[in-house]
């Protein structure tokens, strides 16, 4: 197993601390998050061995001034946003993350599936094990050669209200920044 893989195991390990999720209430998620109003799309985040999951109730103001086929929709910027927070808030609980924030460096490819409306319940998820139970990351961490993380990468998302899925997003990339540098 290669070192970048046992540092992520390893972090989520330290996060569970033997239990088995970990329920990230939206006072919490706003503590960690600069974002408010119509711009926090995580209403809670869970995490647990298997997958990090953050889930989000559509309202009409955050769909305020987006129709399509005149019906009021989420924008689907919004639905990369969501997965960047999710993997924000994911980063923050991370072991090796003291005292940072992080700041989208970049979004890969993505693909829209369905409209999301006013009143869905969306899920946004990625998976840390396959079908079979193997580890296999989908979120990487780089680190520099004095242990300073780098950058964060998520792959694979999945945004879906119920059993539908509606996006995925194939890669969002995070830059950390410390705090203290702005103090």
């Amino acid at each position: 197993m290669g070192k970048r893989i046992r540092n992520i195991i390893g972090g989520v390990l330290a996060l569970l601390k033997g239990r088995e999720e970990v329920i990230i209430e939206k006072e919490e998620i706003m503590e960690i998050l600069p974002h408010r109003g119509r711009m926090l799309l995580l209403d809670r985040v869970v995490i647990n061995n298997t997958k990090i999951s953050g889930e989000f109730l559509v309202t009409e103001e955050v769909c305020e001034g987006h129709r399509l086929d005149d019906q009021l929709v989420l924008r689907g910027a919004d639905i990369l946003d969501m997965a960047a927070q999710l993997l924000g808030v994911w980063a923050a609980k991370h072991s090796q993350m003291n005292n940072s924030l992080a700041y989208v460096r970049e979004y890969g490819r993505t693909k829209f599936l369905d409209k999301v409306l006013p009143g869905d319940q969306l899920i946004m998820e990625i998976n840390t094990k396959d079908k079979s139970g193997n580890e296999n990351p989908q979120i990487i961490i780089s680190v520099s050669g004095d242990r300073e993380v780098r950058k964060i990468i998520g792959k694979e998302f999945t945004a879906r209200v119920g059993k539908k899925n509606k996006a995925t997003i194939f890669y969002v990339a995070l830059t950390p920044f410390d705090l203290q540098s702005l103090a």
